[in-house]
This record gives C-alpha cells, structure tokens and sequence, in this order.
C-alpha cells in the first residue's frame, strides 16, 4: 500500500499518560511545505444541497416556519472542494443529471479549479439532492437524501480512470455501489495505490466487504462502526482495534464533540474536539476528510494530519456555509496555534 503510516516517535499512542500536542508540531510541517505534485482523486457523491434552518425547535408532525438556501454537496464534492481550498490537486469523479442543477454543480466545480474531466452527465436520474432541516443552533434535525443515480456509478464507468490511479491518492464515499466498492478495494490490492473511505452513514458502510485489506484510511463515526462491525456496545478503542484487525491500514473514527480516534499499527490515540460556536455542523467531516488527506500528502504523521482535520472540522461548523470559502493552510494554522491549548492527544477511559 502506498499508505503513509506514522512513525512510532510520533505517536506509540497506547498506555501514554496525556500530553499537549503543540501548535508548532502542526506549524513546522506546514511552514515547510514545497509546492505539492501529488493530487487525490475524489469518486462519490455531488449533489445540490438545500437547507432549511427553523426558526424554533423542530416539532414533528406540524408545520415549522424555516429560512431556506440552496448550495451544492455531497461527500466526495466537499472533499474536492476543501482539499482544492488547501492547495492541493483534485478530480472529481462523479455523475450528476443531464439537467440545470447538474450543469450548475459543474460550472462551479470548474470555477474552483476542480477537474472535472470524469464527471459523467446522466440522461436517466435527474442530480442528486440532499436536504437538511437544521435546528435553531445548526444541530441537523433530519437528513433526506436522493441518490438514486449514484447507482450508475459502475466499474465500467470507472474504467477511464484506472490508468491515473498509480499517481494519485483515492478518496471514494459509500455513496458508491458495494460492486464499485469492493472493485476499488481490489484494484488497491493489486496496484497498491493509497485508497481512503468515508462510510456516509450507517446503512451505507455495509456495502463494504469485511475485509478491509486494501484500506489505506477509513473515516468514520462510531455509530458507523457499530453498525459495521455488528458490535452496538463496542468501545471507541476496541472498536478502532477491530477495524484495524479487519485489514484497514489507519482508522478516524470520529466521536462528535469527544474528539477523535486515530488509530494505526503503532496504538490509538485520541485528539480532543475544539470547543466551537456551531453555526452549522453540515460538512464538518468532509472539512476533516479532506485536511487530513492533505496534511498525510505532505508527510504529516496520522496524528498530525488528524489533529490539523479537527482543526479544519471546527472551522466549518463555526461556519453558515458547508465548505468555508476562506479555508486555507495558513488559516488552519493560524487556528492551531490561537487554539493550541485546546487540543490534545489523550487516553480513551
């Protein structure tokens, strides 16, 4: 795998007492950053996103006045977006309708320098939407998602790309069909290319195999995990640990405002959430997704480029859009270290 592990100076995390993770260990690497040749290539979810916002607490089975906006979305296009935000490289593969909402969401996408060479149009699904009711404070209230036409997103349609994934990183959500994800995760066997996944949600992780061999990164919630590992009462730790036995090479499973788990062959650690004055908490992984890709291009360590995605995470749910349009390296670190003693790497209890 070309995976980047983190070396056991870094983080032999397991049986450590707590420490301060400090702001210069993020600054150093990010100071001396050369231009950056590598890119991730991106294959999931771009959707149109709409949001309504009540305007007091939701109360089901009635009517709730809201303000409404609408933007674009999905996982894999807010992780290109974020990561082409940081400086990096990024494609998109993806398919959206042959309609003005899809035409729209390329249009943008090409404005923020995202290549869209592999984003497919579709004469059969109109482009995917996702709605989110959001409480007064930013807390999703319901999710409603249609993404019916990402069941187009086969590996045949993916065969175009094969040629450039020896030079890239890969990133795919669960969006994708399980045939399309296990084919991603078999080719990552055979060409050894880095291959990151974001779970989505809870019935769409179990379109993953059980075995992870093949994995470079997986991102996701502990919810997630339980579902995935059929294991509802199983510890943050324990549940980082099985993920890892099941051949995944680095595991973020990510615990609302607890933190993290970052867990690799060297231990399991856990960096503590920012404490945030949430606005919106849509986006918020994607933002951490895709600085944690970032900062592992540049040879942060797993805890390094984790600590920089909480970062980033905090970032986005500080704000009303769901990727920051001033996100940049130089804001992450300006926020490291403003909010240095606020972050550290600790025992799980």
């Amino acid at each position: 795998m070309g995976a980047r592990r983190c070396a056991p100076a870094h983080c032999g995390m397991a049986g450590l007492s707590a420490y301060r993770l400090h702001s210069d260990t993020v600054e150093g690497w990010v100071c001396n950053m050369e231009p950056e040749t590598s890119r991730v290539v991106c294959i999931g979810g771009a959707a149109v996103d709409r949001k309504y916002r009540a305007l007091a607490t939701v109360r089901p089975g009635t009517s709730n006045p809201v303000t409404s906006e609408r933007s674009f979305g999905g996982v894999a296009r807010n992780v290109a977006e974020n990561i082409a935000r940081l400086g990096t490289r990024v494609s998109l593969v993806s398919i959206v309708g042959a309609d003005d909402n899809g035409l729209a969401l390329v249009s943008d996408l090409e404005r923020l320098g995202i290549d869209t060479r592999h984003v497919t149009l579709s004469d059969a699904h109109a482009t995917a939407e996702y709605v989110a009711v959001l409480q007064p404070d930013g807390e999703l209230a319901v999710g409603l998602a249609n993404m019916a036409i990402f069941d187009e997103i086969t590996p045949a349609l993916l065969r175009g790309i094969r040629p450039e994934l020896g030079s890239a990183w890969i990133f795919a959500d669960c969006n994708l069909p399980s045939e399309t994800l296990h084919d991603l995760i078999g080719l990552a066997r055979r060409q050894a290319f880095m291959l990151a996944f974001d779970a989505v949600s809870t019935p769409k992780v179990m379109r993953l195999p059980r075995d992870l061999t093949g994995v470079g990164m997986f991102f996701l919630n502990l919810d997630e995990a339980r579902t995935y590992l059929d294991r509802p009462e199983v510890s943050p730790q324990a549940a980082a640990e099985a993920l890892l036995a099941r051949g995944a090479e680095q595991v973020v499973l990510t615990l609302g405002d607890k933190g993290l788990v970052a867990a690799d062959s060297f231990g399991i650690a856990t960096i503590a959430a920012f404490k945030a004055e949430i606005v919106d908490a849509t986006g918020a992984g994607d933002a951490l997704i895709a600085a944690t890709l970032v900062a592992m291009l540049k040879d942060a360590s797993l805890v390094e480029a984790a600590t920089l995605g909480t970062v980033a995470a905090t970032l986005t749910v500080e704000s009303p859009v769901s990727v920051r349009p001033d996100l940049s390296l130089a804001l992450l670190e300006a926020t490291s270290s403003l909010r240095a003693d606020q972050i550290f790497k600790r025992e799980l209890s």
